[in-house]
């Protein structure tokens, strides 16, 4: 998502058809519409004053005594012209043809301006030596390729794969980027780079009164590039803070219009001027600076205003009186040369500042002062902390609802009086089983068992006495059956355990060994001490049945030879 020191592009990761090609209209500002009061109006407006302003300037510059690098500003100027017009006609006209249109006219500034931009600072450094003709034009070969793919209804998908407005209100448009778009954009930032990086060079070799400004003023240089790469890449890395619209073009533009005004207005890099205006007075947060005997040299119109002070009442003061009511700010920067950190500021409400001091040292390597930013975060802070509370309630809810969904499933496949599995779960743990057990040539086997004279219980103490006594040898079972069998209560009083890998003579010693064990046991009911008994059949897979349902069949009819030989005692099939 590039739009801006030499390349445009906007990232979009919704669903979109491409648009087709129809070639240039005729005219365009009949299908233009200009609002009143439009969500874009602002934003349009700042781009065609930037545009006024740049080329303003231009031709400002070229009445102007001749200096190295004079001519390039002003085709670098004019570039930035046509780049703001053009990107503030694509936002104003409604019609995608006619944003098409604006988007190649914009192009025409976007992708010179690196290249004017690299020789600018070459020539102004004076390491040109290098440069004719010849040799600058190898600079725009990319970009007049990339404005023939761009002009091209054939080609213009290897630049832009498809385009939409960004909104459904109209606005900038959306862009994909096409194969030859990732070559426009690594010569635009190599340029701009490389111009950023003499230019930084030349203020270093300068030595005057404002030697130590100027290391501060490079930075604001490197405002478009930073503001570039942020859009491009903060939908990536941090979503959240991501915008959908390019502010690369208002940056740009006002530092080349500052920086004009002192390469060539005050003609020694004399950049005081711009550095009141583009470092402190178009930074939004708090700017501080300080000498290196804490003694405050300036501060910016967004510190004036919250600390209440005017600029008078600051510079030259001492930091302990300009910040008195904030004691947690001068703990900060006059104990550390640099830091960054998060702050607590006391007041109704506290604020939270995101503090950054940076050292400024000479040449040699002595400290000469620092500079302070401090951005207040704390609305931020607050919903960051009221996403984390949602995010808490979001999560504590998942989880209920996951609790309850888990509480349903298990209640699905329980029996409600005893908390055995029910039959449902047994036709379905068994038919698995045996499956398993043919792939693995296995044995399951099958206990089917039945309490002995169960109705007595219900007609001698009531239907209570008879839950106890089921819920009794569920639990008898489940205490004395191996973790991976499974308890079932297959009806009535009648139960299924599942013996997964258990032979018939080892399923029938099980059997014989819970019924001798069972017998033996009591069950407390209202204060009285009840025993009972209980039959059973066994049958195991592959021998009885070579399905689920002809096991449980054969184990039930050994249940009823038990029953039939007498009760109380485990019988096997076919024995």
């Amino acid at each position: 998502m590039l739009r801006a020191l030499g390349v445009f592009a906007v990232k979009n990761h919704q669903q979109h058809s491409k648009i087709q090609l129809t070639g240039l209209p005729a005219i365009f500002f009949e299908e233009a519409y200009f609002p009143l009061i439009t969500q874009w109006t602002i934003f349009v407006i700042i781009l065609i004053l930037n545009a006024a302003l740049a080329s303003a300037i231009a031709i400002l510059l070229g009445r102007k005594h001749p200096a190295p690098g004079r001519n390039v500003m002003q085709w670098m100027l004019a570039g930035l012209a046509v780049w703001a017009f053009g990107y503030a006609m694509i936002t104003v006209f409604p019609s995608v043809e006619a944003k098409i249109f604006w988007l190649r006219i914009e192009n025409l500034g976007i992708l010179t301006v690196p290249a004017f931009w690299f020789l600018f600072t070459v020539q102004y450094a004076q390491m040109d030596k290098w440069l004719n003709k010849y040799t600058a034009v190898f600079f725009f070969v990319i970009p007049f390729i990339s404005l023939m793919l761009i002009f091209s209804d054939r080609w213009f998908h290897l630049y832009y794969s498809f385009v939409r407005p960004v909104s459904e209100t109209g606005g900038p448009l959306a862009v994909e980027s096409g194969p030859w778009y990732l070559v426009a954009a690594i010569q635009a930032y190599a340029l701009n780079l490389t111009g950023t990086g003499v230019l930084i060079w030349r203020f270093i070799s300068y030595r005057n009164l404002y030697r130590k400004q100027l290391v501060i003023l490079v930075a604001a240089v490197l405002i478009p590039l930073l503001v570039n790469v942020f859009y491009q890449f903060s939908p990536k890395i941090i979503p959240a803070l991501s915008v959908s619209v390019d502010l690369t073009p208002i940056s740009f533009t006002l530092t080349a219009f500052l920086l004009s005004i002192g390469v060539f207005g005050l003609r020694l890099f004399d950049l005081i001027p711009i550095a009141r205006h583009t470092v402190l007075e178009h930074i939004p947060e708090m700017v501080f600076v300080v000498d290196a005997h804490d003694r405050v040299l300036d501060a910016n119109s967004v510190a004036q205003k919250v600390l209440g002070k005017s600029l008078d009442e600051i510079i030259g003061k001492d930091p302990l009186e300009v910040f008195r009511e904030w004691p947690q700010l001068i703990n900060r920067f006059l104990t550390a040369n640099e830091t960054h950190e998060e702050i607590q500021i006391s007041g109704d409400p506290p604020r939270t500042l995101e503090l950054t001091v940076s050292a400024l040292y000479n040449q040699f390597k002595q400290l000469e002062g620092r500079v302070i930013v401090a951005h207040d975060v704390t609305e931020h802070k607050w919903l960051e902390n009221d996403l984390k509370y949602a995010n808490e309630v979001l999560s504590n809810q998942l989880d209920e609802i996951n609790k309850l969904r888990a509480d349903l499933e298990e209640q699905a496949i329980r029996d409600p009086l005893t908390n055995a599995y029910n039959r449902r779960y047994l036709a379905e743990f068994l038919d698995n089983e045996i499956a398993r057990a043919e792939r693995e040539n296995t044995p399951v086997s099958v206990v089917v068992m039945d309490v002995d004279n169960f109705k007595q219980f219900n007609d001698i103490y009531g239907h209570k006495c008879g839950d106890v006594v089921l819920q009794g040898i569920t639990n008898f079972l489940n205490e004395h059956s191996r973790r991976g069998d499974v308890v079932c209560r297959y009806g009535g009083e009648e139960f299924v355990i599942l013996m997964p890998h258990v032979s018939l003579e080892v399923g029938f010693e099980r059997a014989e060994m819970w019924r001798q064990d069972f017998s033996e046991s009591v069950i407390d009911y209202e204060g009285m001490k009840l025993s009972a008994t209980f039959s059973a059949g066994v049958a195991t897979f592959p021998q009885h049945g070579a399905t689920g349902d002809a096991i449980l069949q054969a184990a039930d009819h050994a249940l009823y030879k038990s029953k039939d030989a007498g009760k109380n005692r485990v019988m096997v099939y076919g024995h």
